[in-house]
């Protein structure tokens, strides 16, 4: 008797076709991968969904995916909060903490390349993504470099991705970060959302760009981005740690247009008299929570520097947290540019209101509402922007 051939057939199909509903249904995380690339050329296959996430390095990939509508996905993170830092906003609050609340209630992994990888491994996460950076603060290049040796003992446990910040090219490039979202949308299938990202950062960008290009070296004001010194330095002598181009990748003179004022190649701190030497014509505030810019106009402890053009002037003006410590700020790079090129060229901007466009930029990449923009400045110390029409 010959074998029924074609009930053997459709039974196969069958199987094949219940294989095939319970991977779209009920077993994706077997049946559904992709590959990627990260920003180290490395490859790795990654399975889908994607729910347990644990970031590291510091606070940009949790305002990513903040703004991708996924920031609930992290179980564990290192670098997004303030833990283990003096520098604290009137809430002590991160733009990644203050975008997802639930970070300040998990347990802090640890800062840059200082991550405890034994708690970060006993989350269980299907993925970790660090984001490396280059700045080369205190030889943390090679930091890295033992951290991921580390990380990838465990690559059978879960994929690492390794995305690298702007101040891992050189010069520094905002092309950087928009790569760091480009690939973040594809290993989170939210490819649409980083192109819109992307753009409306670039256009943010562009609205400095195109209003300071092609201006002459000597029509550039010298501007001195500083941050103050506390009490114990004040009482050596050190009233200020002043920082060089592309520090912490936030300062583009060839975006800006400006000179700085300090020549060095790393932050140095410096005393009155080093500082009036300098004289700039412009001043700029990093780490907001302690100085604001009327310290400089009116306290007593920086009163050696009053003849320093910048403060005669009036001529001084504040980041807030979005510079000096980069956990602090998210995605507000184009702002800091943008306070940058209207400080040192108030004429070419002066139908540019700055405080506005981030009152923009945070609806439009966060989705927040009126108060918790009105919250969010607040936080950061960029309020004060809207109190003086800049």
């Amino acid at each position: 008797m010959k074998p029924n051939i074609g009930h053997k057939t459709t039974g196969v199909a069958a199987l094949l076709l219940l294989a095939s509903i319970l991977c779209i249904g009920t077993m994706p995380a077997v049946c559904a991968e992709k590959t990627i690339t990260d920003m180290e050329g490395r490859t790795m296959t990654v399975s889908e969904p994607i729910e347990r996430v644990v970031t590291a390095g510091y606070g940009m990939t949790p305002c990513v995916m903040a703004a991708f509508g996924i920031g609930d996905r992290i179980i564990g993170t290192g670098g997004a909060s303030v833990s283990g830092t003096s520098v604290t906003g009137p809430g002590n609050e991160t733009t990644a903490t203050f975008l997802i609340p639930g970070l300040k209630n998990m347990t802090d992994l640890g800062r840059g390349p200082n991550l405890n990888v034994e708690a970060a491994v006993a989350l269980n996460p299907d993925l970790m993504i660090l984001e490396k950076d280059c700045a080369g603060q205190g030889g943390s290049n090679l930091g890295y470099n033992k951290l991921i040796d580390q990380l990838l003992l465990f690559n059978k446990s879960f994929p690492l991705v390794i995305i690298k910040n702007a101040a891992c090219n050189s010069p520094p490039s905002p092309d950087s970060v928009y790569s760091e979202i480009e690939l973040l949308g594809e290993i989170f299938d939210k490819q649409d959302k980083a192109r819109e990202l992307t753009d409306f950062l670039k256009d943010e960008v562009n609205l400095a760009s195109q209003r300071t290009e092609g201006i002459a070296e000597d029509e550039k004001p010298t501007v001195l981005v500083a941050a103050l010194s506390g009490s114990a330095d004040i009482a050596k002598g050190k009233l200020a740690t002043v920082l060089p181009d592309y520090d912490c990748a936030t300062l583009y003179p060839e975006i800006t247009g400006i000179k700085n004022a300090y020549t060095g190649e790393a932050r140095a701190v410096m005393s009155a008299e080093q500082l009036i030497a300098l004289d700039p014509d412009v001043i700029i505030l990093v780490r907001g929570a302690r100085w604001k810019p009327s310290d400089l106009y009116e306290n007593e402890d920086y009163k050696a520097l009053q003849s320093i053009k910048a403060i005669k002037n009036k001529r001084v003006y504040s980041t807030g947290h979005m510079e000096y410590t980069r956990n602090m700020a998210g995605l507000e790079f184009p702002i800091e540019i943008l306070i940058e090129a209207k400080a040192a060229y108030p004429e070419k901007f002066s139908d540019v209101n700055v405080g506005e466009q981030l009152t923009k930029h945070y609806k439009a990449v966060y989705d927040l509402n009126e108060d918790q923009v009105k919250r969010l400045k607040e936080e950061m110390e960029l309020d004060w922007m809207d109190e003086e029409g800049f």
